[in-house]
């Protein structure tokens, strides 16, 4: 499991919109655009369709750590701010 599947995962069990994925990531001090966190959370076609091989999931934009850590830092600031 990569960072963009935990994103995905969080964004879904959470129920958040595009929009307040960008919100949260501002809150956690970083700037990114609606398109982008899209990006993020569509996974490429695969050429190989091999079932014996666990294979990660590659998606059009990748997540790194900092992106990861300043969205979870944001999500904590926007749920303590509708507490």
């Amino acid at each position: 499991m990569n960072n963009n599947d935990i994103l995905m995962r969080l964004r879904y069990a959470i129920d958040l919109k595009d929009m307040e994925m960008v919100e949260i990531f501002r809150l956690g001090d970083y700037e990114i655009r609606k398109e982008d966190i899209q990006k993020m959370l569509t996974k490429q076609q695969s050429d190989h369709k091999d079932s014996d091989q666990f294979s990660e999931s590659e998606y059009l934009k990748h997540c790194d750590n900092n992106m990861l850590n300043a969205f979870l830092n944001g999500f904590i600031a926007f749920k303590r701010a509708f507490l």
